[in-house]
C-alpha cells in the first residue's frame, strides 16, 4: 500500500514543479519599475470644452420600482415568501386602491390599474407587472406582488406630503 502512496506523492511533486518551471519560464511574474519622476498634479477641469449631457431617462418593471424612486417613495419593510405564508401581511381589501386612480408623490404620478400600477416621473417609465395591487393601509401605502406562487409586500412612505389620489 506504501509503493501507491509513494507513487502519487512522485506524481504530484512532478506535476507541481512542471506548472511552477512553466510559469517561471513564461514571464507569468512581471516585474515593475518604480517611476523615476513623480507626477504632476492635473488642475482645471476635466470637462472643460465637453457638454454634459442629461442622465438618460430609464424604464424597468418589477416589484422593486417604488423603491427605485426615493425621491417619490421611502420604503419602510418588505416581506417576500410563499403566498401561503404571507397572507396575513397583505392589508384588508376594503383598503385597496380602487383601479382607475392616480396618486401623486413628489415629483411621480402613479397609476393604478386592475392588475398592475405604472410609475411616471419625467421621462422615466417604470411597471409593477401583474398581479401588483396598491393599499393604502395604515401602515402606509403597500404595495402587493404575487409572481409564480410567491408574495412580495413592500409598505412605504411617500417622500414629501401625502400621496394624493385623484
Amino acid at each position: 500500500m506504501w509503493r501507491f502512496y509513494l507513487i502519487a506523492t512522485a506524481l504530484v511533486v512532478l506535476a507541481g514543479s512542471v506548472v511552477v518551471a512553466h510559469r517561471l519560464a513564461t514571464g507569468a511574474r512581471t516585474p515593475h519599475a518604480a517611476p523615476r519622476f513623480s507626477p504632476r498634479p492635473v488642475t482645471g477641469d476635466a470637462n472643460a470644452g465637453f457638454v454634459v449631457t442629461p442622465p438618460p431617462f430609464f424604464d424597468g418593471q418589477g416589484g422593486w420600482v417604488l423603491s427605485a424612486l426615493p425621491d417619490c417613495f421611502d420604503q419602510m419593510s418588505s416581506i417576500e415568501g410563499p403566498s401561503a405564508l404571507v397572507r396575513h401581511h397583505v392589508p384588508a381589501q376594503r383598503e385597496r386602491i380602487a383601479p382607475g386612480s392616480t396618486l401623486h408623490a413628489g415629483n411621480c404620478d402613479v397609476y393604478v390599474r386592475a392588475n398592475d400600477v405604472w410609475v411616471f416621473r419625467g421621462g422615466d417609465r417604470l411597471r409593477v407587472p401583474p398581479n401588483a395591487r396598491l393599499y393604502a393601509a395604515k401602515a402606509g401605502l403597500t404595495l402587493v406582488y404575487d409572481h409564480d406562487g410567491r408574495t412580495g409586500v413592500r409598505v412605504y412612505h411617500a417622500a414629501g406630503p401625502r400621496p394624493q389620489s385623484h
